[in-house]
């Protein structure tokens, strides 16, 4: 454990000599490290240096500036150290003055060493306390960051509040998209693995901010692929028209991208975006030792499968009928705009499921 750092601010000439002798062991056992200023100006100088000092001893009555004069200077700074009054006047008005100027404690003088001690000790392990407090601060600062990768800033708060913020597994009625690159085997195919790595990154970054805009949550990557979810941790009534604006954005998202690959003399993109609504069972799956969120069920293949329909089509979107027969029992604002721009393709039938869906389509 690193020694306590403790700045003695005394212009008496003995006071370094006194605390340097009825410290030795504590010094030589490394749990306590002194410095000394004569004055609060110096003090300051040495704060300014080296602001990693855990305690200031201080007296009041000192040449170029005093100690009362110095806890004010500290407390504009917002300096996070704490301060002893050590000192001969220690009369009522000396004490509420350094207290209401943030001093810690007080001890008078001539002083008695045990208090000091006891005192100064009470104080670093506030100060140890405050810092632990801050080291936790800090840690769900980071939590919250990391979630805030994966997950809309409206769920993250919930995510880091709570033990089990997406509940048990259960069925809902979600919208679920799939997004992908078109052409991106082959595309990878040609490219460095560093290129390729560097492509996603961008792909997905810009994706994804358009999944969080709309209030939806990332379920997951799949090489180029990307999943997300509207309607989790909590199902609203406006999920379907979240998610048909999620997926314009997206084009939109691309469209903004292409023109910035143009100035560089790289090769336009194009996606293919998928859309269902209904039914899907949401949990963890995993083991102890690593959990991850998923939403399965025929929902989410169909999406899956209308995305790879995309392909056929050649459309950048298709959507599946359930989603549009939500969208229709509900006035939607920007959506009810979409859904007019969506051409009807009919019933369909997708590979690996029995039945067909009547989907719609977004020209290119």
């Amino acid at each position: 454990m690193a020694a306590a750092r403790i700045l003695a601010v005394d212009d008496e000439p003995d006071f370094e000599l006194l605390i340097t002798q009825r410290f030795r062991k504590q010094i030589r056992e490394g749990e306590f490290s002194f410095a000394f200023a004569g004055n609060g100006e110096e003090a300051l100088a040495r704060l300014d240096a080296d602001p990693t000092f855990d305690l200031v001893l201080l007296d009041i009555n000192m040449p170029v500036m005093d100690g009362l004069t110095m806890l004010a200077k500290l407390r504009e700074r917002e300096s996070r150290v704490r301060s002893i009054i050590v000192s001969a006047y220690g009369d009522m008005a000396n004490l509420r003055t350094a207290m209401n100027r943030g001093a810690f404690d007080f001890v008078t003088k001539p002083v008695d060493f045990g208090d000091l001690e006891t005192t100064m000790r009470k104080t670093l392990a506030d100060v140890a306390r405050l810092r632990e407090l801050e080291q936790q601060r800090a840690a769900a600062e980071r939590a919250r960051h990391n979630l805030s990768r994966y997950f809309s800033p409206n769920i993250v708060e919930m995510l880091a509040a709570q033990d089990e913020p997406l509940g048990t597994v259960r069925r809902e009625t979600v919208a679920v998209l799939f997004a992908d690159i078109v052409g991106f085997t082959r595309m990878a195919e040609t490219m460095a693995p560093e290129a390729v790595m560097s492509l996603l990154r961008l792909f997905h970054e810009r994706m994804t901010a358009q999944i969080f805009a709309c209030g939806g949550t990332l379920e997951k990557y799949i090489g180029d692929g990307i999943v997300a979810v509207f309607g989790v941790p909590t199902p609203g009534a406006d999920d379907a028209a979240k998610a048909l604006v999620c997926a314009d954005l997206m084009l939109t998202a691309l469209d903004g991208w292409n023109s910035e690959r143009a100035v560089k003399g790289e090769p336009a993109l194009a996606i293919g975006i998928g859309l269902n609504y209904g039914p899907a069972v949401l949990g963890d799956v995993g083991s102890e030792h690593s959990m991850a969120f998923t939403v399965i069920g025929d929902t989410v293949n169909t999406a899956s499968r209308l995305q790879q329909l995309t392909r056929t089509l050649k459309t950048p979107l298709v959507v599946g009928g359930p989603l549009i027969a939500a969208l229709q029992t509900e006035s939607s604002g920007r959506a009810d705009t979409l859904l007019s721009q969506l051409h009807d393709g009919g019933e369909q039938t997708l590979r690996g499921r029995s039945g067909s869906i009547r989907i719609w389509t977004r020209r290119s």
